[in-house]
């Protein structure tokens, strides 16, 4: 902010013909600047959607495995359990 109230300090000591002319340049700075800022946030932005999907896609790949491991435990259980019945009505 002290940036902000020295410029408007310099820029009210000068004539009024060159005021116009030298808010406007830096008017002009200040978006150019501003530019630089929001591209850059938006790289980031980029960066970081990025990094969230590689990291959906192990937590999707995990949780797979994990559902197949339990599918195939319930299987095998089951599977015993049949065979358990299906021994103590021959024994």
């Amino acid at each position: 902010m002290t940036q902000l109230s020295t410029i408007v300090a310099l820029v009210g000591k000068l004539p009024e013909e060159q005021r116009e002319a030298i808010s406007g340049l830096i008017d002009l700075k200040t978006e150019g600047d501003m530019q630089k800022v929001l591209d850059r946030l938006d790289l980031m932005e980029q960066k970081f959607e990025t990094r969230f999907d590689a990291m959906d896609q192990k937590f999707e790949a995990k949780f797979d495995a994990l559902n197949n491991k339990i599918n195939i435990t319930q299987w095998f259980i089951g599977g015993m359990i049949a065979l358990l019945a299906i021994v103590s009505r021959i024994v």
